[in-house]
């Protein structure tokens, strides 16, 4: 219970306490006026009664009469009358129950009247006794109507008292609300200042507390990330061209050979360029730096509309592009380009193009070709494009090792199986080797039409891109993982990675939506969804909004294939993902320095590192070193 509530109740609680205390004062001091009230007037009445009935000299048929006249006054509820020696006695009681008040009321209140009794004389003779008991109606009346008045005033009372003190005590516990959602949103990580200073002392102090302790951690994050930016580019950065470095291309390679996209792979372009020696005759050592930072933006140009491009100078007069989702002509049209671009820029530096020459060797790769199958083959492209002294350009291309299917079949399985719901789920565990436990399993899926015929993954996300049925086929997997039991994962956390295309669609959020309200509640198990690093640093705004959906129904959310590329990790701090998963390969190649810095500040958003495929026991042991003890991959299953 809120301290508001708390405190709510107890003032309302000593109020309606106080109220009622004073409402049943009134009630019976009204009450105890009334009865005697009532007495004193029995006891003028009995002594009108007694001289009325002293003048009937004992005649019994007087005495009837004047004892009817009386109690039909409507003052008494009861007359007795017995002679002295009780030969005769009489008697009128009103034993109906009491008109225009409850039953309830009269159980309630409880009026005992006491009986008067007084002697009847003819002088010195006693005649005999007469008792009367007075009428208590209009007492009943007369307090129930009292009791309708006070128990209006009561509730009028208590509403006004009440009001006025939730409004006291809004007023007075507003800047508790503010600490109280600075207090959240540290538990979620976020770097949250109160500029707004409490008039209460206690408050202001806790304020004051909260803001330093706020302040120093996101001091902390951003020392921390400056040293990651630093460490990144001495690491992975070429100092001259700012781009990417042979380490660097070496890390990142692997993930994007796998990269999904439309045309199963895409296209490395390896450049280089002959004569430097000339550049620095000509220009001298700094003006050759100049120039060559220059052929580097002629690069970053000529490809900054291709999305997760990666541009690397693998030594002194030798460039890397690796370029997904980019056919063989496409690259070599790309090629023409920067020989453009090149002789553009020969002639601003009056530069002799007979004696510096571009050469570039491009290799259509396939999503099952190696890192080494990779560079091997660029490098031999490159090698015939310098033997041809006409173009400078040689390609080549990867055939792939299944036979490829028409789109029209592409489409005709894959609309079949959105229709059918024949997407198999498969979870591979993630392991804690602290406890040897499983923290969570990460699901993909495969179509199994049953029939025979299994198609992982990645044999059919890439026409499904191409198609534009991304989208559906993530939808009918959510929704066979979400609406049916499986025993398998109860009780686990369960991580999905969202397609890149599947994000981009803004009708894919809203169906996501809809399908995550109808069902969340009935889950066994705890949804987290991963999105890609390189996605997340280029679409952030995008990426927010879903996980402000995840945050709605109490999901987690994580960044997966992270690789530090943009070497600035406010976007972590934006997105706050309750982990990352990095290339074990990433995690290992980091320096002691560079792995501390970025230890400190996952550390001050509260992020857990995960490393992915994970494949030997060196690797784990290396990983165990650096107290990093959540993996995946396939060393799982020989732990497991």
């Amino acid at each position: 219970m809120t301290l508001f509530k708390q405190m709510a109740l107890a003032i309302s609680l000593i109020i309606i306490f106080i109220l009622a205390s004073v409402l049943v004062i009134n009630y019976q001091s009204a009450k105890s006026d009334m009865i005697e009230a009532l007495y004193e007037n029995s006891v003028n009445n009995i002594s009108s009664l007694q001289n009325k009935l002293s003048l009937t000299q004992g005649e019994q048929a007087d005495i009837i009469s004047t004892i009817d006249s009386e109690f039909d006054s409507g003052y008494y509820r009861l007359i007795e009358y017995r002679t002295a020696d009780n030969s005769f006695s009489y008697k009128q009681e009103d034993k109906d129950p009491i008109e225009g008040v409850p039953q309830w009321f009269v159980k309630f209140t409880d009026i005992h009247i006491d009986p008067i009794t007084a002697d009847v004389n003819d002088g010195w003779t006693l005649l005999g006794k007469v008792t009367i008991i007075a009428d208590p109606s209009s007492i009943y009346k007369g307090l129930y109507k009292n009791f309708i008045k006070l128990l209006y005033l009561f509730l009028l009372t208590v509403t006004i008292a009440l009001v006025v003190v939730a409004i006291m005590l809004h007023f007075i516990l507003k800047p508790l609300k503010r600490i109280q959602h600075q207090a959240e949103a540290i538990l979620r990580n976020e770097f949250v200042i109160d500029n707004e200073e409490p008039y209460t002392t206690e408050f202001k102090e806790v304020s004051h507390a909260m803001n330093a302790m706020v302040k120093k951690v996101e001091e902390i994050f951003n020392k921390a990330n400056e040293a990651a930016r630093r460490n990144n580019e001495l690491l992975y950065n070429d100092p001259v061209t700012k781009l990417f470095n042979r380490r660097y291309l070496i890390l990142k390679l692997p993930e994007l050979l796998e990269l999904e996209t439309k045309i199963e792979g895409g296209s490395i372009l390896l450049i280089a360029l002959n004569g430097a020696e000339h550049i620095n005759e000509k220009l001298g050592r700094k003006d050759g730096d100049i120039f060559f930072f220059e052929f580097a933006n002629i690069l970053r140009e000529f490809t900054q509309n291709i999305e997760d491009r990666l541009l690397a100078r693998v030594n002194g007069t030798e460039f890397t592009l690796v370029l997904p989702d980019c056919e063989s002509f496409m690259a070599q049209h790309l090629a023409r380009k920067l020989f453009e671009g090149f002789e553009e820029l020969l002639e601003q530096k009056e530069l002799d193009p007979e004696l510096i020459t571009l050469n570039i060797g491009i290799f259509r790769y396939r999503p099952q070709s190696s890192v080494s199958e990779a560079l091997t083959k660029a490098d031999d492209a490159l090698t015939k494009a310098k033997a041809d002294t006409q173009q400078h350009i040689y390609i080549y291309e990867q055939k792939s090792n299944t036979p490829a299917l028409p789109k029209e079949k592409w489409r005709e399985i894959l609309v079949e199986s959105i229709e059918k719901e024949y997407f198999e789920l498969r979870f591979w565990p993630i392991l804690d080797m602290t406890t040897k436990e499983i923290k969570h399993k990460a699901m993909t899926f495969i179509i199994n039409d049953n029939k025979g015929q299994n198609i992982p993954y990645g044999d059919f996300i890439g026409p499904a891109i191409t198609l534009g049925l991304v989208s559906k086929i993530y939808l009918v997997a959510l929704k066979k993982l979400l609406r049916k039991q499986h025993k398998e994962i109860a009780s686990s956390i369960i991580s999905i990675r969202l397609s890149n295309e599947f994000l981009k669609d803004a009708h894919a959020f809203e169906a996501l939506n809809r399908l995550l309200k109808e069902h969340a509640k009935k889950l066994s198990c705890r949804l987290s969804f991963e999105v890609a690093d390189n996605f997340a640093i280029s679409n952030t705004p995008t990426v927010k909004g879903y996980v402000d959906l995840f945050r709605k129904f109490g999901f987690g959310f994580g960044i997966n294939n992270f690789s530090g590329a943009c070497g600035d990790y406010s976007y972590l701090k934006e997105l706050n993902p309750d982990f990352i998963k990095a290339d074990v390969s990433f995690l290992l190649d980091q320096t002691a320095e560079s792995m501390h810095t970025l230890e400190l500040v996952i550390k001050s958003l509260g992020i857990e590192i995960i490393a992915s495929f994970v494949k030997t026991e060196e690797e784990l042991q290396k990983l165990q070193k650096l107290k990093i003890d959540k993996i995946q991959g396939p060393i799982t299953e020989k732990l497991l």
